[in-house]
């Protein structure tokens, strides 16, 4: 997708201004992560799905948004406790190999992310 806006001369000088809040702005939408979500689930190990329904986008701050599977009450339904084995699967242990779903789902939307940044502040501007 192609974005255009025809700006005058004269008020090249004020739109550039609102570039960084624009660029927030964008950033901030973007950060739902919703587009991670997906892709670390389709890409999660499943026995009973827990740990798959456990990966959600948290918000930590103005900036910031982290990806994160395990705790925040998510049970597992076979032992009735809650998912607290994420960084087992994730980091693998001394008996199982690593399956890093979440940074491979980072890996591989980090360069859309950036494109819907720009997009979006393109459509602000």
């Amino acid at each position: 997708m192609r974005v255009v806006k025809v700006v005058p001369l004269g008020d090249l000088p004020r739109e550039l201004e609102r570039l960084p809040e624009k660029m927030r702005e964008a950033a901030e939408q973007a950060l739902s992560l919703e587009d991670f979500v997906k892709t670390a689930k389709a890409l999660c190990p499943v026995e009973t799905g827990a740990l798959r329904s456990s990966i959600r986008g948290e918000r930590r701050g103005p900036l910031a948004s982290a990806l994160v599977a395990g705790g925040g009450g998510f049970l597992n339904p076979r032992t009735g406790r809650e998912v607290d084995y994420a960084r087992y699967v994730h980091d693998g242990t001394s008996r199982r190999a690593p399956n890093p779903f979440l940074l491979q789902a980072l890996r591989m939307r980090a360069l859309a992310f950036a494109r819907e940044v720009l997009r979006r502040t393109a459509e602000e501007i």
